[in-house]
């Protein structure tokens, strides 16, 4: 299973919170938040924390992703395996010629 915190980087917009605010007010360290950005799993003290400072519930914030969906998630973000080749190729042509 993965987990996407996408409904929590949406809700802190919707309140204008940026990151550095939202571990001053949930009382998280910025390692919380950046496992919270790479869409790693923390701890459940740490949700609730977010949970308590937002002022709503864990299931606002977070959204679990079934490992059946990640190929469908993969190739939605980054599209399919060829042209992910095709762009790290061109990328190592493009620092080659400096």
């Amino acid at each position: 299973m993965l987990v996407s915190y996408n409904k929590l980087w949406k809700l802190m917009i919707d309140l204008n919170l940026n990151k550095t605010q939202l571990c001053k007010v949930a009382g998280v360290s910025t390692n919380v938040v950046a496992k919270l950005s790479k869409n790693c799993f923390i701890s459940m003290e740490s949700l609730l924390r977010i949970c308590r400072a937002l002022e709503c519930d864990v299931g606002d914030i977070v959204e679990v992703i079934e490992e059946s969906d990640q190929i469908k998630i993969a190739n939605y973000q980054f599209g399919n395996e060829g042209n992910l080749l095709r762009v790290a190729e061109k990328t190592k042509e493009s620092y080659g010629k400096r």
